[in-house]
């Protein structure tokens, strides 16, 4: 594969704390980067090969996956490949930018909270907490999100924006949902099974249920996959002299648990979420792995 696609996928595997909508808009960039002349000669047998690596980096992110299943689409149509990606890619790139600021503005005027829950780390969730603390007095809570961790990030992101932020241990999410308002969540994917994000957010979501709080989810169009994206990154330690250990990173959460889903068409049920599937083209180049 040309070795300027196999650094920027090797870059976006490395990438363990960017957001689902940040990852897309870094790689968008990069590939825009290589507009000279001779991003003409790579093959499109390279650009099929940096989809599926693309989708392999973060196996459970539906943006990456949509972004190399249209990659993988312009290639397969043979001569001029290289030009339409890179027309294609930057109109994805200009998409996810809009698409936060108006999934922004419709969960500014939908979320009607002075106490947010959320765990993890998301763009999108921060651009939504934003738009809600433009309107009215707001603290949110965040989850630590271990075994990452990255709900620490996060509160500190929030407290840089000029909102009020506390972190809590994960196991304290019940008890302390009985002070909220509502939940909220980002996803790195929707597909018609299910949203797929950081292990905690079920329990998340099922802690604000039942205290009979609205569960809301923020994200993007561009994050529903027609295909369920299942690999739940877990690793298993095994050990001879004491217990073994095992962790996971990502988790699925039935649609019908969730109250809405939050995106830049406004917020959808889980019936509407379903009919968004329909007549979704794949690239045929996704047989050559087992999806």
């Amino acid at each position: 594969m040309d070795p300027r696609l196999d650094r920027i996928a090797e870059d976006l595997a490395r990438d363990s704390h960017s957001g689902a909508s940040e990852m897309l808009v870094k790689i968008a960039s990069s590939i825009l980067d290589l507009s000279d002349g001779d991003i003409d000669v790579v093959p499109e047998s390279d650009w099929i090969a940096f989809g599926i690596r693309l989708h392999e980096a973060k196996p459970t992110i539906a943006t990456i996956f949509n972004l190399a299943n249209n990659i993988m689409l312009e290639a397969e149509k043979g001569a001029g490949s290289s030009r339409r990606i890179l027309a294609m890619v930057a109109s994805m790139m200009e998409g996810e930018r809009c698409s936060v600021e108006r999934i922004a503005e419709a969960a500014g005027s939908i979320i009607e909270a002075g106490r947010v829950v959320t765990s993890s780390y998301s763009s999108t969730v921060s651009a939504a907490l934003a738009s809600v603390a433009a309107r009215r007095p707001l603290k949110v809570t965040v989850a630590e999100s271990l075994p990452g961790g990255e709900g620490r990030l996060f509160a500190k992101k929030l407290t840089d924006m000029g909102i009020e932020a506390e972190i809590v241990p994960d196991s304290n999410i019940y008890a302390i949902m009985a002070e909220m308002d509502c939940a909220l969540t980002g996803a790195d994917s929707v597909s018609p099974h299910g949203l797929v994000n950081k292990v905690g957010t079920r329990a998340l979501v099922e802690a604000a249920r039942s205290y009979g709080l609205p569960a809301y989810t923020v994200c993007g169009l561009s994050k529903f996959s027609p295909v369920t994206l299942s690999d739940m990154v877990v690793a298993q330690i095994g050990s001879t002299e004491g217990p073994s250990e095992r962790s996971q990173m990502f988790e699925s959460t039935p649609l019908d648990r969730v109250t809405c889903i939050i995106t830049e068409d406004g917020a959808l049920s889980p019936s509407d979420i379903k009919e968004r599937f329909h007549g979704r083209t794949m690239a045929s180049g996704w047989s050559s792995i087992d999806l």
